[in-house]
């Protein structure tokens, strides 16, 4: 049986080095793709174009097709990438909402949290910390459209973090 478990949340609000941990700890973990690709296209923007959500959803698409079996970690998912474009107010391709709703993670998704005193810009995170929380609030909407059950991290350290999670898994 294949267990996808999503770890979501704002920019910088805790989510890479949760995976991180898990990684240092032997599990398999999938890595936020945003990163590269705001490289590749030279993105100096926190406004997205469609096709860079495509582009990123498709990378996250291929990462939930070749989740091994067990339990797997995602930093973020395909149900980003709506909440991104509906952030925009960019319009969401059919594909995207049939591919969300067909290619389901764990009914259970783990999101960060909005926090301040850990948040800070750099080349790839353009989004001030005012943008993050409507990033946070807008993929609370679209999880929960999805039928996902939400539960906030608390802010805690990673370890922590980490023991809750295998608490509610």
């Amino acid at each position: 049986m294949k267990k996808r478990i999503v770890i979501t949340g704002g920019p910088c609000s805790g989510k890479t080095s949760i995976i991180e941990e898990l990684k240092e700890n032997g599990y398999h973990c999938f890595d936020e793709v945003s990163r590269e690709i705001i490289q590749s296209m030279n993105i100096k923007t926190a406004f997205k174009s469609v096709d860079f959500e495509e582009t990123v959803f498709g990378k996250r698409k291929t990462d939930y097709l070749n989740a091994p079996q067990g339990t797997s970690f995602f930093d973020r998912s395909m149900l980003d990438n709506i909440a991104y474009l509906k952030k925009n107010k960019h319009h969401t391709p059919n594909h995207f909402i049939e591919d969300c709703k067909s290619h389901r993670y764990y009914t259970r998704v783990f999101i960060t949290t909005p926090w301040k005193e850990i948040y800070h810009k750099d080349n790839e995170r353009l989004e001030d910390f005012e943008e993050a929380i409507r990033i946070f609030e807008a993929l609370k909407e679209v999880y929960t459209q999805f039928n996902y059950n939400l539960i906030e991290l608390p802010q805690l350290s990673n370890k922590e973090r980490i023991a809750f999670i295998f608490n509610k898994i």
